[in-house]
């Protein structure tokens, strides 16, 4: 039946709960996390609750995010291969009943006093003296200033400066017969992502280690500038904090097929070698990049089985695999004329 509703058309409305936050009029605790593949939702829930729901939900609107992974037994400060400070463990059952003690038998537990949006800022771990590691509060999920952009360029740099080249571009190889590696079903964060990183085509734009620390809160979007050989491709972006040792720690990461560039609801496929913009909507972060530390973002075509790979042929997707899936070769343009970049909530780490 899914496959019969490839775009967003009036079967997937009817199921679009944030079409609907007016109708929703009840207190609603909602808890995030870094790591969790569902946090862009947990967090649009919150924000549309609070800011278009009825009257008895607006006001009564919680949002914790904290650096875990997906599920509700797992909130403590051991996650992947990071253990943050202890601090970062949160105590979800006490929560629980506070919260439905206050709400459910009426019962004064304080917890409506608590911080109306609190989440956790990460820093480097094993470094004493890091900057953060620390939760935050405030009233509103609401995150001032500009954007700051990070250019990517020949030969896998990043930095903050334009390119300026008449010619430059990154080629992969994207093959749903052989795609690349993200092994398991689930988003493998605060691991160290140099096994996908070092295949064969993948690639990583990196920034020269940092003179200071360098905090991105907020959402990150890529701003891409791209072409294919294909009618139709996959474009996976990641961004890591990468340690003095070589450790590139998994943040974050989104996929985005070529088809719905421009929306949802209908489907438009690429004319081969011509220019398209793509913005990716990466996720919502919290990180400070310590002093010494590198900024990476990666941007490949295929990570199976984790995400399923593109058959490419532009047809309509079927439950049974293709018979003529085709492989492509990828362009990631950062020229003058068509610069790609990250563009991230950046200020300086406290």
């Amino acid at each position: 039946e899914w496959f019969s509703h490839p775009n967003y058309d009036d079967y997937w409305r009817d199921e679009d709960a944030s079409l609907h936050f007016d109708r929703m009029n009840v207190p609603c605790f909602t808890i995030g996390s870094w790591f969790d593949f569902m946090n862009q939702g947990s967090i649009a829930s919150f924000i549309g609750r609070r800011h278009q729901g009825g009257p008895n939900s607006r006001d009564n609107q919680w949002l914790l995010v904290g650096p875990w992974l997906h599920g509700r037994s797992n909130k403590s400060h051991k996650v992947g291969e990071i253990e943050f400070p202890e601090n970062a463990a949160w105590p979800v059952d006490d929560h629980m009943l506070r919260w439905f003690d206050h709400w459910l038998k009426g019962k004064d537990t304080g917890v409506t006093g608590d911080p109306r949006v609190r989440y956790y800022v990460m820093g480097a771990t094993g470094e004493p003296g890091a900057p953060g590691n620390v939760w935050r509060d405030a009233d509103d999920w609401v995150f001032k200033g500009e954007p700051r952009a990070f250019f990517l360029h020949e030969g896998g740099k990043l930095d903050a400066i334009a390119p300026t080249a008449e010619k430059s571009s990154t080629d992969l190889v994207s093959d749903p017969l052989h795609p690349m590696s993200i092994p398991g079903r689930g988003f493998p964060g605060a691991q160290d992502a140099r096994p996908f990183e070092e295949q064969a085509e993948v690639r990583t734009f990196t920034t020269e280690p940092l003179a200071e620390p360098v905090e991105w809160t907020g959402r990150v979007f890529a701003d891409l500038r791209v072409s294919s050989t294909a009618p139709d491709t996959d474009f996976i972006v990641r961004i890591s904090d990468v340690y003095p040792d070589g450790r590139s720690i998994l943040i974050v990461d989104y996929p985005w097929r070529m088809r719905y560039r421009d929306g949802f609801e209908s489907e438009k496929l690429m004319e081969p070698g011509e220019v398209y913009s793509l913005k990716i909507p990466v996720g919502w972060m919290s990180q400070i990049f310590n002093r010494g530390h590198r900024i990476r973002v990666t941007i490949a075509s295929t990570g199976a089985p984790l995400y399923e790979p593109n058959p490419q042929n532009g047809k309509p997707l079927t439950i049974e695999w293709p018979d003529d899936a085709r492989a492509a070769t990828n362009t990631i343009h950062h020229s003058a004329a068509y610069p790609s970049r990250i563009l991230a909530p950046a200020g300086n780490g406290d």
